[in-house]
């Protein structure tokens, strides 16, 4: 079929184009809405800026097509083959693209708000600045995609894998990341406020200037982090594993970090004004800290630990003979 005798039969009214083949035609800004395309062809197809709302493209061949600017809401694109497609500022709120193929698809600027991405394939793709907020993205492989400064905030990410990706400026407001595996991701700038990274893998990470504030990390591993400059006031981190982490310039006001341990980390300039160290392990810490009032290190093991002397003021310090000689440090 050729592009104008789909035309022609749209205009008559007909929707029905199960499997048809559409390779490689010219449908820009075409009004395609509400047709059945089940298993069609479209191979390199130009649907740039087209109307295809409501559309059902379940196990249609997309594969290099371009479809930027194209309106795709409420589209369903269940099993699609959309393989290095062109989806850049595509608008596609409450689609369902569960299981489709999108590795190596360009998707920076595309919009999709509520939609049902459930075990959707995104390896490599480019997501800058996409709008996810509210997605379903359970079970999702985002490995190695370019998410910075995309919206996820209010996401579903359980099961997802996210090695390598790339989270710099990415907004993560009260997104639940219980357990997840972010070793060495980079997070740098994002907005993780209220969010829950209990038991949550993030040795290595780079949280660099993130906002975290009230967010949970109850037991995470955050071996070797990068947290200068994050803001993490008010959170929790009961026996999270900070050791050797950069927490300089951070700013952990009022935060809980009872239990945590902090062996050889760097606490240079960090506000731990009212924070809570109780029973934290702080050995070898560089403890030269930019505000100390009000800290709770009672129980606390300091062996090693550098300290300015008027730091000692005003905290509830602990006994030293109390110290225990069999902690694990690492």
């Amino acid at each position: 079929m050729n592009t104008n005798e789909l035309l022609e039969r749209y205009a008559a009214g007909e929707r029905s184009f199960k499997d048809v083949n559409l390779n490689g035609a010219n449908l820009e800004r075409a009004n395609l809405a509400g047709c059945d395309f089940s298993g069609a062809y479209f191979v390199g197809a130009n649907l740039s800026r087209a109307v295809l709302t409501g559309a059902n493209l379940h196990l249609a061949f997309l594969h290099r097509a371009d479809l930027s600017f194209a309106k795709l809401n409420e589209v369903r694109l269940t099993h699609a083959d959309l393989t290095k497609a062109n989806l850049k500022g595509a608008y596609l709120v409450k689609s369902i693209l569960t299981a489709a193929r999108l590795s190596g698809a360009i998707l920076s600027g595309v919009n999709l708000r509520l939609a049902n991405l459930g075990g959707v394939n995104f390896c490599g793709a480019d997501l800058r600045g996409i709008n996810l907020r509210s997605a379903n993205l359970v079970n999702a492989n985002l490995n190695w995609a370019n998410l910075s400064g995309a919206r996820l905030s209010g996401a579903l990410l359980r099961g997802a894998s996210l090695s390598g990706v790339n989270l710099t400026q990415a907004y993560l407001n009260g997104v639940d990341l219980n357990s997840v595996q972010l070793e060495g991701v980079n997070l740098s700038g994002a907005k993780l406020s209220g969010a829950n990274l209990s038991l949550a893998n993030l040795s290595a990470t780079n949280l660099s200037s993130a906002q975290m504030r009230v967010s949970f990390l109850f037991r995470a591993n955050l071996h070797a982090a990068s947290l200068n400059g994050a803001n993490l006031t008010r959170s929790d981190l009961c026996e999270a594993n900070l050791s050797k982490a950069d927490l300089s310039h951070a700013n952990l006001q009022n935060a809980d970090l009872t239990g945590a341990l902090l062996v050889q980390s760097n606490l240079f300039q960090a506000n731990l004004a009212e924070v809570s160290l109780q029973g934290a392990c702080l050995c070898g810490s560089n403890f030269n800290v930019a505000e100390l009032r009000g800290a709770n290190l009672s129980e606390a093991d300091l062996r090693g630990a550098y300290f300015e002397p008027s730091h000692w003021e005003g905290m509830s310090l602990p006994d030293t003979r109390e110290m225990q000689d069999d902690r694990i440090y690492e």
